[in-house]
């Protein structure tokens, strides 16, 4: 074998060499082997297009804006039905509590002027001016009816009917002394001292009604704010924490 044929047959075992090695298959790589963070984290951390989030808040807007909107609507057509009723019932029971007030302070002018010597007629005719305003207009309604002619037992039921159940009794008491001639400054004596007493028992009841009366705007005032303060921020947190909501 010369020198040529040597160099020929290096030559292609050389080719055959390389040849091979370029055909056989390569392990894979642990870098190949592990998960791409890179396309994982795109895959999981995509947001959604802007026009989906843009939906997704007109939809809520919408649907908040139309309970509220029926929520309200209810409200005031309720308040509309119900305000002359809750006007007059207010105006009502004011008128009450006012008469409450002012009757033991009436019958003390009655009292005194009864006991200055006036007759109970002439009694009403000087209180006509110098009662209590929630009195004076029932006081002034039982002098016109003497003036028209009605006895006085059966002008002093005005007093009742403007009144209501607290001048019962002392009607009942006047009535009966024009009618009979029963002795009238005890009775009168008594009905203030009742009087008088019903009043404190009022104010009493008043100052005890007092805390409940003020525990209902202390809820609504807190109330509000704890829902603002503590459940708003959480529902937010949970909604932007789900993966069609965060941004």
């Amino acid at each position: 074998m010369n020198g040529s044929e040597t160099m020929v047959g290096i030559v292609v075992f050389a080719t055959m060499t390389v040849g091979a090695a370029a055909i056989r298959p390569r392990p894979p790589r642990l870098a190949s082997l592990a998960p791409n963070r890179s396309s994982v984290r795109h895959r999981t951390d995509v947001a959604p297009p802007p026009a989906r989030q843009a939906f997704t808040i007109l939809l809520a807007a919408v649907g908040v804006g139309l309970i509220a909107g029926v929520f309200a609507a209810a409200i005031t057509v309720t308040g509309a039905a119900l305000y002359p009723y809750i006007v007059d019932r207010r105006d009502r029971r004011r008128r009450l509590v006012a008469i409450d007030i002012a009757f033991p302070d009436f019958v003390d002018l009655l009292v005194l002027t009864i006991r200055a010597g006036c007759t109970p007629v002439q009694a009403f005719r000087a209180l006509a001016g110098a009662a209590p305003a929630p009195v004076r207009g029932a006081v002034v309604a039982v002098t016109t009816r003497v003036d028209e002619g009605d006895r006085f037992a059966d002008a002093i039921t005005a007093l009742t009917q403007l009144l209501g159940a607290v001048a019962q009794p002392l009607s009942d008491a006047l009535a009966l002394a024009d009618r009979h001639g029963t002795p009238l400054a005890p009775t009168l004596d008594r009905l203030a001292d009742e009087s008088r007493a019903q009043r404190r028992r009022n104010a009493e009841l008043a100052a005890r009604q007092l805390p409940v009366r003020l525990s209902f705007p202390l809820v609504g005032c807190t109330l509000p704010s704890f829902v603002l303060l503590t459940i708003v921020p959480l529902m937010a947190g949970t909604l932007s924490s789900l993966p069609g909501l965060s941004p």
